[in-house]
């Protein structure tokens, strides 16, 4: 990490306005491409990408100057995804969930606990991180916090909840037919 980066990190820890605002205006466009990438509208990735600012100023703190700068703004910025889609999609989870879940998704008396549903939003976040990003194992790992092996088994379940719904909705089309 640049030694200007830490100064800056340092100073808005510190309280200065100005050197938070500095680090905002250089990393924004990061942040917003996550948030653009995972909710697709512009409306969403601004409430997402605000929201990741505001975490990182209250955990500037906890920042290790060990690390690199852009890998803990991704980490925030993709668990804030998480948290977003969690509040607010519920249907995207479904082509993670397996048959027990959506089952449950459906009949609203019923729902997924937390966890379930927690796992299906990070199945979800893998698949996307992989197959829409274009991002290796281990970055996915770095950024999620996770081993590489626990990715390697998220993706997979991942890939076969997403052909288990796919195939179930061909079917169901089928039957309509």
């Amino acid at each position: 990490m640049s030694s200007s980066d830490l100064a800056l990190i340092s100073r808005a820890a510190a309280g200065d306005t100005a050197a938070f605002q500095t680090l905002v205006e250089q990393h924004r466009s990061m942040v917003y491409r996550i948030a653009y990438q995972f909710a697709g509208n512009h409306h969403d990735a601004e409430d997402i990408a605000q929201e990741v600012f505001i975490k990182v100023y209250r955990s500037l703190d906890q920042f290790r100057s060990d690390s690199q700068l852009s890998s803990w703004l991704y980490r925030i910025a993709m668990n804030a995804c998480i948290d977003h889609r969690r509040r607010n999609a519920p249907s995207m989870r479904a082509a993670f969930c397996g048959e027990t879940e959506q089952k449950m998704l459906d009949t609203p008396e019923e729902s997924p606990g937390p966890e379930a549903r927690a796992y299906a939003g990070e199945l979800g976040v893998v698949f996307v991180m992989r197959h829409y990003q274009g991002r290796k194992l281990g970055e996915i790992a770095v950024a999620l916090g996770l081993a590489e092996g626990t990715v390697k088994r998220q993706l997979h379940a991942a890939v076969h909840r997403l052909r288990q719904s796919l195939t179930h909705a061909k079917m169901t089309a089928g039957e309509r037919v």
